[in-house]
């Protein structure tokens, strides 16, 4: 498989694709790249079978953890925060890091997650998307789509106890 040739039948595909998602063609591009560097290293591991395919949909998912990061981290600087004085502009570089580091586990939980239960996940709590809007999306029943999320928020609430039981203890 001729991974330049790919790239050169792709890359500004993908790059418009993912703009839309994005909002952004600085990000964008930054996440084609990204999403060749999988591509390259999966291509040493397996037949790909389907080259756009597999490109198209790691670039969505790329985009959506990219959404997901910008959004939990836009959420948690726009909430009233009791630690933050009234006439404060921006937090503190140690909230930043703490906010980033819960910003990490959050993103490492959700990574830890079957594909296309991130995926619904994603859709659900980044998107706002309906379950029914989310069957439709993934091609699955509206049932299937309740137990791929009740599993991803299960798994969540599970991490997040033990991960905080372990900062806890440390």
């Amino acid at each position: 498989m001729n991974l330049e040739a790919i790239y050169l039948n792709h890359q500004s595909e993908l790059q418009l694709h993912l703009a839309r998602i994005v909002d952004c063609p600085d990000i964008a591009a930054e996440l084609v790249q990204e999403c060749f560097i999988i591509f390259s290293k999966e291509i040493q591991k397996q037949v790909i079978e389907h080259p756009r395919g597999f490109l198209f949909r790691t670039a969505r998912n790329l985009a959506y953890d990219h959404i997901k990061h910008r959004k939990v981290t836009e959420r948690h600087l726009n909430t009233t925060d009791p630690t933050l004085l009234p006439n404060e502009e921006s937090p503190s570089a140690e909230k930043l890091a703490v906010i980033d580091e819960k910003l990490t586990i959050f993103s490492s939980i959700v990574d830890e997650l079957p594909a296309r239960a991130r995926e619904a996940f994603v859709l659900n709590r980044v998107y706002g998307m309906t379950y029914a809007e989310i069957a439709k999306e993934l091609n699955i029943s509206d049932s299937a789509v309740e137990k791929l999320l009740a599993r991803a928020l299960l798994h969540c609430r599970q991490q997040f106890k033990n991960r905080r039981s372990d900062l806890i203890g440390d």
